[in-house]
């Protein structure tokens, strides 16, 4: 905070955090918004992996409980990691998208443009 940048390392690759983005993570403290507290109403899939060495699997059942849409699933890998990086967790991606665009189709059919 002092210096106002601090380079992280993880794994092979540096990061640079800035002050900035402390300061504006401490602004936007999104789960202590509460039960329903983050307005967001359109469907919602969280993915997180249970061997994530970084954020813990719980954040996302956190995360899900402040969304205050009713349309909120959370899918768990048992051994993803952070990255969600291998087929399976691809695959998972793919259903979760199509999921949410199959179920949230809507046709106006009174207009002769809604196809």
């Amino acid at each position: 905070m002092k210096n106002g940048v601090h380079e992280i390392q993880w794994g092979d690759v540096s990061y640079p955090i800035s002050r900035s983005l402390i300061e504006d993570g401490r602004e936007n403290l999104i789960l202590r918004k509460g039960k329903g507290g983050l307005k967001i109403n359109c469907p919602v899939r969280l993915l997180h992996g249970m061997s994530d060495e970084e954020v813990p699997y719980e954040t996302a059942l956190k995360l899900a409980d402040c969304i205050s849409s009713p349309d909120v699933s959370v899918i768990l890998s048992k051994g993803g990691r952070h990255q969600l990086d291998d087929e399976e967790d691809f695959e998972r991606m793919r259903n979760a998208v199509e999921e949410v665009y199959r179920n949230n189709l809507e046709y106006d059919l009174t207009s002769p443009a809604s196809g």
